[in-house]
Parts: C-alpha cells; structure tokens; sequence
C-alpha cells in the first residue's frame, strides 16, 4: 500500500471520524450532554431555598406594646424566609429532623430589655449548612433593624446568642473533608474490582468461574475486602493525621463505616465488569456512575435543592447514603445506631449489586463462550 499524502490521510480521517459512532459521540453527544448537566447543577447552586425559622415566643410585653411581635412581623416579609412555631422544649428535635431551619427563641423580657437597651436574643442552627446560616442570620438581623429604625431612639443594642446544634468547635476542612474522604472510599474501592475483574476476563480461568456465578461473585467480593480494608484505613488515616480533621464521633464507629462503605463499592465494581462484555463498556458504565454519584449525591449541591424527580436519581445512588451516614459520625457525632437507615440503604445496594453481578456472570459472560 502507498503512502498516504497528507490531504488523503486527512480525508480518511474525517471520513472514518464519520462513520464511527464512538467518534460522533464524544465529539456530539457527550459535550450536550456533560453541558446540560452542569448548567442544572449550576442553576441548582445559585438556588437560594427557602428557610423555615421557627418562633419561640416567651414576650410579654409592656402594654400593649410587643417588640417580639413587630420582629417576628418584619420577618415575615424577608425573602425564602418561612417563619412557624414551634415548642420550645422541641427545638433540637426539629433542627435535627430538618423540620425547621433554626429557631429564634425570645425570652420574656425582651421588650423591656430592649427599653432599656439590654435585649438579648436566642438564635438556634443547625449549625452545618453554611449557606443557610447565612441567610438566617442575614433574615434576623434584618428585621431587628428594621424594628429597632422605627423606635424612638433609632437604633437599640440587642445581642443576638447564635446556638449550633452541630458543627461547634469545626473549621472548614472539619464540615468538608468527610465529603472527599467517602468519595475517594467508594470509588477507590470500586476501581479496585473492575480492574481486577477486566484483567482477570482476559484469561481463560475467568471463562471457568463464569460457570459458577454464586461461589465466583463471593469470592472476588471476600478476597477484595481486605484492599478495601486497607484503601478505608489510609483514607481515614489521612484525614485525621494529615489533615488534621476532627471527627465528633466514634474513631471505630467512623471505620467500620468506611468499610462497608468500601465494600459497597467492590460489589458495583464487581457488578459492571459482570454486566459488561469489553473493557471501553466496563470503563463507558464506569464514567456514566463517576458522574452521577459526584453530581447528584449532594457532594457539592444538596440533595433537598433538587426537584422531586431529580432527587429520585440521587437517593439510588450509594454515594448519597454513605455522604449522610459519615456526616453524621464526622460533624454530628451521631453512633452506628443512630444511622441504621443510612446502613441499611448501603446493605440493601451491596446485596442488590451481588445479585446482579451473578446473573451477569450467568447471562452476559457465559454467552461469550457460545
């Protein structure tokens, strides 16, 4: 065959371009797609949602004068503020069951004391969410501003007590890091079975076990466990010696948990590379997972700012669960007991991805052999 001229071979180039469906793929699809994606996400992020501040009311009053009530008033017209009440001896309760957002508690001098320009006030947060503390604390001082402009005096000294019912003593790394920590124990531990397993499928011994689907998912899973061990105990090793974070809960609590986390990964790597008949399929379903977990799992975006729909996507994903389950042994300092949802959610994906990866085994790879 001659040498191709530089114009032929560019020529055959676009022509064989063309007529790839991979090609148009990544030169087409994927860029709309990747595209569309990131501009929900980013209109998701520039999403303020609304805060719900529940009033705790203990004001009497001078007269007929309330000074609580005119502050409560005034933030009644803030904006994506909602404001309830609720029981007092039920505030912590409410935070930690995201009913409400926070809690302005009055006590029952306050119009007197804001007479005498001594008010204090009681704001309660659930302490994580950084952007809707802000917007609280922006909606509260605002409207005692407001009320306070409209006094006599103009402008009355009142000192606003802000309670976290979570995240006390945390900096930025501390409320953060958990996040890259579990990412980095799920798909770790998941790009440790598919690769095993897309190696192991090139040798005929694969073809064997193929025949055994049970014994052979269980094994790969049993035998991995002990990487997955390792890769949860560098992780947390690293965030606490190198990174310096502090975990309010339990050191052994935390462990465990990453370690079904990372076992929960094995069997989705197992899984894909069970499903799958060539490596670029293991690696395209690999992506495809990749980008899903990190975008709709609440990593970066909360899950509760997505629609109803989208948050359907994201509570199938192990990554949502396992980022709760951490947040609360990390920041909350919550125990195993307390995340039994969380776990039983992870178990149920583990259980389910090794069922799956048998009947792959039984179907996908045993018909390779026909």
């Amino acid at each position: 065959m001659e040498n191709e001229s530089f114009n032929t071979m560019v020529a055959n180039i676009l022509k064989d371009g063309f007529k790839n469906k991979q090609t148009i793929g990544l030169a087409v699809v994927v860029p709309l797609i990747v595209l569309i994606i990131l501009g929900y996400i980013v209109t998701m992020a520039g999403y303020t949602e609304p805060v719900k501040i529940g009033i705790v009311n203990n004001d009497k009053g001078i007269g007929n004068v309330n000074v609580a009530n005119n502050v409560i008033d005034e933030l009644k017209k803030q904006e994506n503020v909602t404001v309830v009440n609720v029981n007092e001896n039920e505030v912590n309760d409410d935070l930690n069951d995201k009913t409400i957002t926070a809690a302005l508690i009055f006590p029952e001098n306050f119009t007197t004391a804001m007479v005498k320009k001594n008010a204090d006030l009681t704001l309660k947060l659930e302490g994580i969410d950084q952007s809707a503390n802000i917007l609280v604390n922006k909606a509260v001082s605002t409207s005692v501003s407001s009320v306070a402009a409209k006094s006599a005096n103009v402008t009355s000294p009142l000192n606003i007590n802000v309670e976290s019912l979570y995240g006390n003593g945390l900096n930025f790394t501390d409320l953060f890091m958990y996040r890259f920590m579990t990412l980095d124990t799920l798909m770790l531990s998941l790009i440790l079975a598919l690769f095993t397993l897309i190696r192991d499928k090139r040798r005929d011994v694969f073809k064997n076990r193929s025949s055994t689907p049970l014994k052979t998912v269980l094994a790969y899973i049993t035998g991995l466990s002990v990487f997955g061990l390792i890769i949860a105990m560098i992780v947390l090793a690293f965030g606490i010696y190198i990174m310096g974070i502090t975990i309010v809960g339990n050191t052994g609590s935390a462990a465990l948990l990453m370690f079904i986390i990372a076992l929960v990964g094995i069997s989705i790597g197992v899984l894909i590379a069970s499903i799958t008949r060539t490596k670029n399929q293991s690696l395209g379903l690999f992506g495809l997972l990749l980008v899903l977990q990190i975008i709709f799992s609440g990593t970066f975006v909360p899950v509760s700012k997505f629609n109803s729909l989208t948050q359907l996507i994201s509570y199938s994903l192990p990554l949502t669960y396992s980022l709760d389950a951490m947040k609360s042994i990390f920041v909350k300092g919550f125990t195993l007991g307390c995340i039994g949802t969380d776990i039983t959610a992870l178990l149920i994906i583990f259980l389910v991805a090794m069922v799956l990866s048998m009947i792959g085994l039984k179907t996908v790879q045993r018909s390779e052999k026909i």
